[in-house]
């Protein structure tokens, strides 16, 4: 299965040498049919002599669809400072047009530009379409001419569907700016930004509209990506936006269960020491591998010394994360239909079954039972009940891979981004996109960058076979474990006094807490919801590293203000400096 159809962007049609009826077997050949051929511009409401020239070039037209095989022109409202508005006017000259088309078996669909010069609005493209009463001129509906000027949705119910000739999809980020010039260089594919295109097809579902869905996605980035991506990003979107009988849903996830870390065998009893360091008790081995299970509190850690096939994939590294789901048929269903590549299955010695699922570099094991369990010895400890969670796990992507990896999590799981925001290095920006379920029981945070001598970008040259480049870990008493750390000799980041004085004049905490929180190197934040601690290790394997966080009431965020404190302190130890 893949797309099928393609759209004639007459741009690209005109720097060609091929001709019409070659381009159109060329079509034929890949088992795809010409959806449509756009766009058509300057049309309606054009005085005298440009109307009459608006006609014959209609006609040209009509002439290399004929060839080309094409039925449908898209015609976008008239941006020219030469038209003159009236929604009569529109309408008489697209009956005109129709009439036209008909003889030569076209449609029409014409489509409101969200920056024309009179019609900026489906609602008033419609009601041209409708008043010019033909067979064969219809509505053009795209996302982002409704979304990006947050259109009514709930309108475009009163559209028959058979009046809906195609429909346009594009998702983008939430920017401020010139509506032309955000649609034609920050687009996107659906899933990947911040419109809400869901509740854009959930309305055109609503019509009984079952005709073609078109990507229309203009990007500067797309542009020099790989092709391939952008193909199966194309592709995975349409499938996250099928109607909910045509494609198993979303996947629930209940949370993290576990996080796996490779490493070499002659390097257990150092990670062994690592580990206890942090809090972690030893409770089981694998009862016919090398692979330990650490615990603390609900966080479960494996090392696993069999997959170091090589001396890469032998470093020290976390490599893959068990997440619990409601359902792993479904999800390997689902993961399938989105073009989820090296699905691979890991038998356990009681013969049940846990899958990996691998995309961009992150690899997943889906679960739905405890099954997993029972393939080790367990030893006798006493893991003391601590109050430890899974916060958040952070990875780290290149950057032509950023919007890929956030579309991967939002069309397999049921959950959404939440944020986007700019991390201050010293030596530049890292975005950084928050993806979260419901219940914010899993939480993953996604940093890329173009700039290569960031930190983000700097450790992720380490890694060899996994993207992940930090595991926040939360308790409930931060002070607590940082007594523990202490005690067990856990060298922490150290953070610069200057900060501390900085949240002294800031916040005005209470004089012990701004004692402990600097002889302990945890930092600080609050908003109107809550506080926030951190603590974090130094860099492992010059790799990765963890958070230890404690949020208090109902503070959300990820300590973001506190980011360019811990990259310059990480940065001070592994160059002297803090640049």
């Amino acid at each position: 299965m893949g797309f099928k159809g393609v759209e004639i962007f007459e741009n690209d049609f005109l720097v060609h040498d091929l001709k019409p009826k070659e381009i159109k077997k060329i079509v034929s050949d890949y088992g795809l049919e010409i959806s449509l051929f756009q766009p058509f511009r300057d049309f309606e409401g054009m005085p005298e002599p440009y109307r009459s020239r608006a006609f014959d070039r209609a006609k040209k037209k009509f002439d290399i669809m004929n060839e080309l095989g094409a039925k449908t022109i898209l015609v976008c409202s008239n941006t020219s400072n030469l038209a003159v508005g009236g929604i009569d006017r529109a309408a008489d000259d697209f009956n005109e047009l129709g009439e036209i088309a008909k003889n030569r078996n076209i449609f029409i669909g014409y489509e409101a530009l969200a920056w024309g010069k009179y019609i900026s609005d489906h609602r008033d493209a419609w009601e041209i379409v409708r008043r010019a009463n033909h067979n064969n001129v219809g509505i053009i509906l795209d996302s982002f001419h409704t979304l990006s000027r947050d259109i009514n949705l709930d309108s475009i119910a009163s559209i028959p569907k058979e009046k809906i000739f195609i429909v346009q999809i594009a998702d983008a980020p939430k920017y401020n700016m010139d509506l032309l010039f955000w649609s034609r260089h920050f687009r996107n594919m659906p899933g990947q930004g911040d419109l809400n295109v869901l509740d854009f097809m959930q309305n055109l579902y609503n019509t009984g509209y079952d005709n073609w869905i078109s990507l229309e996605i203009f990007n500067d980035q797309f542009r020099k990506d790989n092709r391939d991506v952008i193909a199966k990003d194309g592709y995975r979107s349409l499938i996250n936006l099928s109607k909910k009988n045509e494609i198993v849903e979303r996947t629930k996830i209940e949370k993290i269960e576990f996080l796996e870390f490779s490493v070499k065998k002659e390097d257990l009893n150092i990670i062994h020491a690592l580990f206890n360091s942090l809090g972690f008790v030893k409770v089981g081995h694998h009862k016919t591998k090398n692979i330990i299970l650490y615990v603390f509190g609900n966080v479960k850690f494996i090392i696993n010394a069999e997959i170091a096939s090589n001396e890469k994939n032998g470093e020290f590294n976390p490599y893959a994360f068990g997440l619990v789901v409601d359902n792993v048929q479904s999800t390997l269903k689902r993961c399938e239909a989105l073009k989820v590549n090296n699905v691979k299955d890991f038998y356990l010695k009681n013969k049940s079954k846990m899958n990996l699922i691998e995309d961009n570099g992150q690899y997943i094991f889906l679960i739905d039972n405890k099954n997993w369990q029972n393939d080790f010895n367990f030893l006798d400890q006493d893991n003391q009940n601590s109050n430890l969670e899974f916060d958040h796990i952070a990875i780290s992507v290149e950057h032509s891979t950023l919007l890929s990896s956030v579309l991967f999590y939002k069309s397999l799981f049921e959950c959404k981004k939440i944020s986007n925001t700019d991390i201050i290095d010293p030596s530049g920006i890292t975005k950084s996109h928050v993806i979260e379920n419901k219940s914010k029981t899993f939480k993953i945070v996604i940093n890329s960058d173009e700039n290569n001598e960031t930190l983000t970008s700097q450790l992720r040259k380490k890694k060899y076979i996994s993207n992940i480049q930090h595991i926040a870990l939360r308790t409930d008493d931060i002070f607590k474990l940082s007594k523990k750390f202490n005690e067990l000799g856990l060298k922490t980041l150290k953070i610069s006094d200057n900060y501390y004085d900085d949240i002294d004049a800031k916040f005005g905490l209470e004089t012990n807490i701004l004692k402990k929180i600097k002889e302990n190197n945890i930092l600080y934040d609050e908003d109107s919801d809550g506080s926030f601690f951190q603590i974090y290790t130094t860099l492992i394997n010059n790799s990765f590293f963890f958070e230890f966080v404690q949020r208090n009431k109902s503070y959300d965020g990820y300590g973001a203000n506190n980011a360019i404190f811990r990259i310059s302190a990480q940065k001070k130890l592994i160059y002297g400096c803090h640049t």
